[in-house]
């Protein structure tokens, strides 16, 4: 229970349904006097608590702290360190609200974990959500088939308007709560200012280099990797003709490669750290990949490969794949795995 109305709600249509419902609010940040939303500040607590009281179900507050610094803000900062441009909330779920959160949950004796994502689950199978304005199954793609069995998206099947309706029906404090879109441990989408006081000005990634092009030619000086992301015009002080975009992060000799808009497209993506939702096919697969949250998922051809890896090839190019990102392979409605972007192929 994050003191949102998604995961008001969630807990509400469980107690409805008569199971026994215990609230659980992570505490992530060891000094959370904002929270953005989901990171236990003592605003987001003390709302989680009230709508527990006014369901009457127990709620206890676990202090997830360390294992979110290690698990997730630590990987966040090297990513950006190192050039790319990572997904905090995949990890989120992946080690903490699917991870810890789920052991804690059998330690407890429960049988299922409940959040208030917008995603669904049909006999064992993760898939999209109703609306699909709403939809989060992306950032859920690394649930397995042993999470799956012990997941559930209460509110998945619902509208925002229609949990906001349930919130009010039920009088919950958290009907009409401003949702959070910002990356909840960086305040005011500063991510640059974030880094900085995080890792230090002079940190790799925070140094300033020179703007190539893809010729190796100089063209102006950028102000730290971890400020760039592929795809990228703007913030880049070039003059010229023709908009030139980030093409390329280059750690190894601290430098931004440009092109033309025609330069950022892939054909294809090399993916790692790949997780199948019930086991890797055993040979190319026909899907449709996601390769951003808002992206319009597009047919594709994944080839598994070595290891945690597969390459996926576009039926058409897809405009500035990110390095750090996660890819997502949809079957239809339905998640059939995902990983994190290593590289863009033309």
């Amino acid at each position: 229970m994050s003191g949102g109305v998604d995961s008001s709600v969630a807990a509400a249509l469980v107690h409805e349904r008569g199971d026994e419902a215990v609230g659980v609010t992570m505490k992530l940040l060891a000094r959370a006097e904002t929270g953005f939303g989901c990171c236990g500040s003592p605003a987001d607590v003390d709302d989680a608590k009230r709508v527990a009281e006014r369901l009457g179900i127990v709620h206890y507050v676990s202090d997830m702290a360390e294992i979110f610094e290690s698990k997730v803000i630590r990987p966040y900062l090297e990513a950006y360190l190192g050039g790319t441009t990572p997904n905090p909330c995949v990890e989120c779920n992946r080690a903490l609200k699917f991870g810890h959160l789920l052991a804690l949950s059998q330690a407890w004796g429960c049988d299922a974990v409940a959040t208030g994502h917008y995603a669904r689950i049909e006999n064992g199978r993760l898939l999209k959500a109703l609306e699909p304005g709403k939809d989060q199954s992306y950032f859920l793609y690394s649930l397995d088939a042993t999470a799956l069995v012990r997941a559930e998206f209460p509110v998945g099947g619902l509208s925002k308007d229609a949990v906001r309706a349930k919130a009010r029906e039920l009088g919950l404090k958290t009907a009409d709560k401003p949702e959070s879109m910002e990356t909840c441990f960086v305040p005011n989408r500063d991510v640059r200012g974030f880094v900085a006081a995080s890792a230090g000005a002079d940190a790799p990634g925070m140094v300033s280099g020179p703007i190539r092009d893809r010729q190796g030619r100089e063209l102006g000086r950028h102000t730290g990797l971890a400020s760039y992301t592929v795809g990228q015009r703007s913030g880049l002080g070039l003059s010229g003709p023709e908009p030139r975009f980030v093409v390329r992060l280059d750690p190894v000799e601290n430098a931004v490669i440009v092109g033309g808009a025609d330069e950022v497209w892939s054909r294809s993506i090399v993916v790692g750290a790949m997780t199948w939702s019930h086991g890797a096919p055993a040979g190319p697969l026909r899907a449709e990949v996601r390769i951003r949250h808002r992206h319009t998922p597009a047919p594709s051809t994944v080839e598994p490969g070595s290891g945690k890896t597969a390459t996926v090839h576009f039926d058409e190019p897809q405009r500035a794949p990110a390095p750090g990102q996660a890819a997502v392979i949809y079957s239809g409605d339905e998640v059939v795995g995902g990983g994190t972007i290593m590289r863009g192929e033309a």
